[in-house]
């Protein structure tokens, strides 16, 4: 037990110069440093920040060691950041020229420059003459170990939620694409912001990214009773996906199952006036401060998984009606509305309300 948490790692230091190569090969998906925005949280550092770690390296000053993780079984080899992801983009930006230097206290004849208006000798100090350390921990296909460095390394005032270190560890084509999915939902005028919610917050935290996994989880598989929590979902998605040899048949079968059920939602939000199908609004209570509850939103995917299985048409006006009569009945029937605490997620509590939907829309 011991040997599957033991670390091993090695240190080196690349130039700025190496640094950006690298990363441009990570943006390529050749090897490299990978630093893609989706599987980190969101970017923090102001135009000043940034100035200032420049005005460091300039002057010297040590820039604190940058953690990557190592594994020489992936090809091409490509180094995911565990710890210093700023620090890395703010570097990055600012060789590739994206920002204007300001309030450098030091070297204040700077001030208001991009990389490209430098001097050529500063700029062959920044390239040639900087460098960075990297601690490079070899992880060999282990992503419970990454995971657990991941975290350890992100905990402090402003840590990681387990989902952005997921988002860290399980990289797939399949995972990449649901996460261009949401970022299309999230930044589009579309009802799919207000039906799954995503927020600012729930965006950049990744708590929506982890409702949706569950969701298409659930979708493609059912109701699990090994499973206490939807987290467990989440997480099991993304391994899913990640040791999936079949990538592109993969995204065409979820492609057609996140159609299917978002044609759903959106005509209830369009047609029943019903804006956050995933809260008690769906069964005609009023649920004004949550506007994604994780029960219902895994007990109504089980219920019409089950329907499209057996090729029921669920978006047919009929049918509709029908599905939603039978939600309203048995949700405030059900445990969510007698005695126990609504956000129970007991996996025995779940499958026996999904029967119950299902038990009766057959009696319909």
């Amino acid at each position: 037990m011991e040997s599957k948490w033991k670390v091993d790692s090695t240190q080196s230091t690349k130039t700025i110069d190496d640094v950006v190569k690298e990363i441009d090969k990570g943006m390529q998906g050749i090897g490299g440093i990978k630093l893609d925005p989706e599987y980190q949280r969101e970017y923090k550092f102001t135009v000043s920040d940034e100035s200032l770690l420049i005005e460091s390296l300039l002057l010297g000053i040590p820039i604190p060691i940058i953690y990557l993780s190592s594994d020489t079984t992936k090809i091409p080899y490509i180094s995911n950041v565990i710890d210093g992801q700023h620090r890395l983009r703010a570097i990055y930006r600012f060789v590739k020229n994206q920002f204007v230097l300001k309030d450098l206290e030091k070297i204040r004849e700077l001030n208001f420059k991009k990389f490209l208006e430098l001097p050529k000798d500063r700029q062959a100090t920044i390239l040639h003459q900087c460098s960075l350390t990297f601690e490079n921990i070899h992880v060999q296909n282990n992503p419970e170990l990454e995971m657990e460095i991941f975290k350890r390394y992100n905990t402090g005032s402003h840590p990681l939620s387990r989902q952005e270190i997921r988002h860290a560890v399980y990289r797939s084509e399949v995972n990449d694409w649901l996460n261009q999915q949401i970022e299309n939902f999230y930044k589009s005028v579309s009802p799919f912001k207000n039906i799954y919610n995503i927020t600012k917050k729930r965006f950049s935290d990744k708590t929506a990214h982890e409702n949706i996994q569950t969701m298409l989880y659930i979708l493609e598989f059912g109701l699990e009773s090994k499973y206490e929590t939807s987290p467990e979902y989440a997480e099991e998605f993304m391994r899913k996906n990640t040791i999936n040899i079949n990538q592109k048949s993969q995204i065409e079968k979820l492609s057609f199952l996140l159609a299917e059920i978002n044609n759903f939602f959106e005509k209830i939000y369009n047609n029943y006036n019903i804006k956050y199908p995933f809260s008690k609004e769906i069964y005609g209570v009023e649920s004004r401060n949550y506007k994604v509850q994780i029960p219902i939103l895994m007990i109504i995917t089980d219920f019409l998984r089950r329907l499209m299985e057996e090729k029921v048409e669920i978006t047919s006006e009929i049918n509709m009606g029908i599905i939603l009569k039978v939600i309203s009945n048995v949700m405030k029937d059900s445990y969510l509305e007698n005695n126990y605490k609504g956000s129970s997620t007991r996996p025995e509590l779940l499958i026996e309300t999904s029967n119950k939907l299902y038990e009766n829309f057959k009696l319909n």
